[in-house]
């Protein structure tokens, strides 16, 4: 029989039992692992001042490691497992026990509580459309549900709760809920997905921005030296397990020959045609997760999904959000200089995917998709505003009083033929084929025309 004075003891302040001791090591058992540590523990449960009886100690499992062995049992109430409430007792590889670990509940306190509230209890298919409008919430049904009776420990209350498991896609999760069986509240929900950090290389916005400079050209998605300093190294949250570029609110997937890393790690340059996909990933995550910190999220949320991006969609120099039944996806186009290497491009066309998910099929008339086209410049401006220097953003203001008084374009400001392609050939909404300098394109939010038509084919603008 163990002696308290002679181990090391961890107390709980709440119940005043031994929560954890160690620093003691018993003469070696002969028997299985669950058999010493059953025997050991009727031997001191008083000791251990567990008020449960035995019975109500139910062996789960033994786990193993290099060291020896870890044999658990989990407590029980009226045939109802406590959750969180365990004995761990651990042998070395000699059989000799060497530490327990005490999580159980005083049997006064269960008696107490727990009987009244399990009198009252919600009809099981209740529960059923509880769990329904969750799945909903989260994603698109996976797995199977699986339910099962518990009692939650809350602040030193005891509440009876069904305890649901069910796995999500779109985005994917692994999720557990516990739900109060006397009224259908959702009392504690977790995702137990493990999804991994990893590490990119993005322009922010754009070399143009980055580096200040309006004479940057794409010679074929060649890596000049030039564009060294504006590489950022950032990270990558949330990231499924995989090994690609696929998390919570972006899928790069649909990109042909995507990028997959076991490490993780998602760095490259702009000659590298996976660059784009970690741009993608990158900024539409960063602009969501504000989005969310704003306070549209959950059940609030908007767009706050998996949206599927594929960032060498095509070769024209074009780039489009598809809200057609089953998609709702981005493309983006390779023509001039990759559409996707710009982040005030690829926030642009998440602007339409908004809108689209706020109103559904919004922007079909000409002043719709003028605004669509509008709030998606807004969006990718404000979101990089800062990022621009102050004599650029006056050098913008001028620039657009100018195209106000001429309607459109400065008579003399001249068109790039099409062999001369700057980096970033084009403002997005621009679909008639010409080639513009960058300056047009990464200076989003200043420099805006309401009266562009819009993405071919895309609804809401």
């Amino acid at each position: 029989m163990l002696d308290l004075k002679n181990c090391k003891v961890r107390w709980d302040r709440d119940n005043y039992v031994p929560k954890k001791v160690y620093g003691f090591e018993t003469a070696p058992r002969k028997g299985k692992p669950q058999e010493i540590a059953e025997a050991f523990l009727r031997e001191n449960l008083q000791v251990l001042k567990i008020t449960a009886p035995m019975e109500d100690l139910r062996f789960e499992q033994v786990t193993e490691s290099l060291g020896g062995k870890a044999v658990l049992f989990q407590q029980h109430y009226d045939d109802t497992p406590i959750h969180g409430a365990w004995v761990a007792i651990h042998l070395n590889n000699e059989n000799r026990i060497f530490m327990v670990m005490n999580d159980t509940v005083p049997a006064v306190s269960l008696e107490k509580r727990v009987g009244k509230r399990a009198k009252a209890a919600l009809a099981e298919g209740e529960i059923d459309l509880v769990i329904a409008a969750k799945i909903k919430e989260y994603g698109t049904l996976a797995t199977e549900i699986v339910k099962e009776r518990m009692i939650y420990t809350m602040k030193g209350s005891f509440r009876p709760v069904w305890k649901v498991k069910f796995g999500t896609q779109q985005p994917a999760g692994s999720w557990i809920l516990f739900i109060d069986q006397a009224n259908g509240h959702v009392i504690d929900e977790r995702n137990v997905l493990r999804k991994a950090l990893g590490k990119g290389r993005v322009f922010i916005p754009n070399p143009v921005v980055a580096l200040n400079r309006d004479d940057l050209l794409d010679q074929k998605d060649g890596d000049q030296t030039v564009f060294v300093p504006a590489y950022r190294t950032v990270q990558l949250k949330d990231l499924e397990p995989g090994g690609n570029l696929k998390g919570p609110y972006v899928d790069t997937t649909k990109t042909r020959n995507c990028a997959s890393s076991e490490t993780f790690e998602f760095v490259y340059s702009r000659a590298d045609e996976r660059f784009e996909e970690v741009m993608a990933y990158y900024h539409i995550d960063s602009v969501q997760r504000y989005i969310q910190s704003l306070g549209f999220k959950d059940a609030k949320g908007i767009l706050n999904r998996q949206i599927r991006v594929n960032v060498h969609g095509t070769r024209e120099d074009n780039s489009y959000y598809d809200p057609s039944p089953g998609r709702h996806d981005i493309t983006f186009g390779d023509g001039g200089v990759d559409d996707a290497e710009d982040a005030e491009v690829i926030i642009h066309e998440y602007g339409h995917a908004i809108q689209d998910a706020i109103i559904p099929g919004y922007g079909q008339k000409t002043e719709g998709r003028a605004m669509g086209e509008g709030f998606g410049d807004y969006l990718a401006g404000t979101s990089y505003y800062r990022y621009k220097t102050a004599a650029r953003k006056v050098k913008l203001a001028a620039k657009a009083a100018r195209r106000q008084e001429v309607g459109h374009r400065d008579p003399g400001e001249p068109l790039l033929s099409q062999p001369v392609r700057r980096f970033q050939g084009r403002r997005r909404g621009d679909h008639h084929g010409r080639k513009e300098p960058l300056r047009r394109q990464a200076d989003q939010g200043v420099d805006q025309d309401l009266q562009d038509e819009g993405d071919p084919g895309v609804a809401c603008g």
